[in-house]
């Protein structure tokens, strides 16, 4: 029924209801700054109007309306644009990270400039041709030993940057697994906060806004997939792991950088795979350069070191002739050309006679520091042999025996030219390392290059793509979950012009009760 006091009661409701919308418009404010926040707003509606169902339906006609209330305060939030945001961040930490190590990758190799890897190996060619013109030189034969020197500190140090850098990324690994750990503990808090709080109709929202944010950090670490469903069940999976599942979790382990498809430990995976494919290219140009099969030709004969075979026919010193993939006896004088496969620049070595007195031969100019068979960059070393005499390169293919001694002949320098010659020489590389399985050493180091570069250009586009696309996204997030003050103050404005107005409308309504309480039936007294 209506009521003189019925003004007064609407006028409170619509006081007390601005006075919530303008407490939320000041939290907007507040909160301008705050990583993650969402612009709130409250949510009004008609209060319920008099004129409750009867037996008899009132005199009066229509239905009073009893003022306004609010039925929640929510968030402005788009959850698309959350998935399309932590996708999209996750591909870019994935980027970002590889971006860094490749481009630190770029910075070991150090090419093309004038202390990098292929110079020092020209360096070593030339020296090789310097020696070639004159064995019996000193300062050719110490000029051979320091090229070599630092060619093999050189890959060395590449190697051994190579594998700083892996470690390094390994301790990322446990870092960022630990961070994430710590991120899902506190999901998982807050999730119980969260359900606790909205057991009682309300919406929690500054907690929402709290594990949003906590969710965003989570996918800068890994891929993650949330559901929320209208009954309120939330689960994460990251990396193919439920890690949250309402209020329990489960903690991630270094194994998830292996099943994680994005992120930073993705990012890590695929960054150590990029390390370990130049590791392995630059292996195998080490390895194929001291060891791999190739085919050399002595033109002006050669004394055998030992029991050898021949690929073509050779003419020994007596005229007996050897046809090719015979046996040449060891100590035998070939007066004609001669072509052999040995086994790299080492094997090619090692048919050399030493200048010492008497000549030596089968000397490995290079050996292997945990004396396995195969060359890689850590472990390649000049023999220490040849580091302590220069005497013992092997430059010459020929000797003469004096005294029941063989002395290498002097100025014979046949090795020497050989050793020279296999910078252009054509070896075979292992296949699916490079675009390249056949050429010679600089053309493999070149395509090895090449492929670091094309890797680093290509992880640089994705990221600076990734970037422009999150950039967007965040944008957009902002333009819809975002406080915009210049909004906040006319939303602000709004509402003081709502309650000056209510508190109006109370002082008319105390008037009128005024005018009858005071002024009215006092007639006769």
């Amino acid at each position: 029924m209506r009521s003189t006091f019925h003004g007064l009661e609407t006028s409170k409701r619509a006081l007390l209801t601005t006075m919530v919308a303008m407490q939320t418009v000041g939290h907007n404010i507040a909160n301008v700054s705050t990583e993650g926040y969402s612009r709130q707003r409250v949510n009004l509606t008609e209060s319920r109007p008099i004129e409750a169902p009867g037996f008899q339906r009132s005199a009066q006609r229509g239905m009073l309306g009893t003022g306004v209330e609010y039925e929640s305060i929510t968030r402005v939030r788009d959850s698309y644009l959350d998935l399309q945001y932590r996708r999209e961040n996750a591909l870019l930490n994935s980027w970002d990270v590889r971006n860094t190590v490749l481009s630190s990758i770029e910075a070991i190799i150090n090419e093309p400039s004038e202390t990098g890897l292929r110079a020092v190996l020209d360096k070593f060619w030339n020296s090789w041709e310097v020696l070639n013109r004159d064995p019996m030189l000193l300062s050719a034969r110490v000029d051979v030993v320091g090229a070599a020197v630092n060619l093999a500190d050189t890959l060395n140090h590449i190697g051994s940057a190579l594998s700083n850098l892996e470690k390094d990324l390994s301790g990322d690994v446990d870092k960022a697994v630990l961070e994430a750990n710590d991120l899902i503990q506190n999901i998982a808090r807050l999730t119980d906060i969260i359900r606790r709080a909205e057991a009682l109709g309300d919406n929690a929202n500054d907690y929402r806004d709290q594990r949003d944010l906590m969710i965003d950090k989570l996918s800068n670490l890994i891929d993650v997939q949330v559901t929320e469903t209208p009954d309120g069940n939330f689960t994460i999976v990251a990396g193919g792991v439920t890690v949250v599942n309402n209020t329990a979790f489960t903690l991630l382990t270094a194994a998830a950088a292996d099943t994680a498809t994005s992120g930073k430990l993705h990012g890590i995976t695929q960054a150590l795979d990029d390390i370990q494919r130049t590791r392995d290219q630059l292996n195998a140009m080490v390895d194929t350069m001291m060891r791999g099969a190739i085919r050399v030709r002595l033109e002006n004969g050669y004394v055998t070191s030992r029991d050898m075979t021949a690929l073509n026919d050779v003419t020994l010193e007596d005229g007996t002739v050897i046809t090719a993939g015979n046996t040449i006896p060891a100590g035998s004088r070939i007066v004609s050309p001669v072509e052999f496969e040995v086994e790299g620049f080492n094997g090619l070595h090692r048919l050399g006679y030493s200048l010492s007195d008497p000549a030596v031969t089968d000397i490995p100019f290079f050996v292997t520091s945990d004396g396995s068979a195969a060359f890689t960059l850590d472990n390649i070393r000049v023999n220490s042999m040849i580091q302590n005499d220069t005497n013992m390169i092997a430059a010459s293919g020929k000797y003469e025996t004096v005294n029941g001694e063989n002395i290498t002949i002097k100025g014979n320098s046949d090795i020497a030219q050989a050793l020279a010659s296999l910078r252009d020489a054509r070896f075979q590389f292992p296949s699916g390392m490079t675009s390249l399985t056949s050429g010679t050493i600089d053309d493999y180091f070149r395509a090895a290059v090449s492929d670091v570069g094309t890797r680093a250009a290509n992880a640089e586009r994705n990221l600076l793509n990734q970037e422009d696309l999150v950039h967007s996204v965040q944008l957009r997030r902002q333009s819809v979950s975002g406080v915009s003050l210049d909004e906040e103050m006319v939303e602000l404005i709004k509402f003081q012009h709502a309650y000056n107005a209510a508190a109006r409308n109370i002082t008319v309504v105390d008037e009128v009760l005024d005018r009858i309480i005071n002024h009215m039936g006092i007639v006769g007294r």
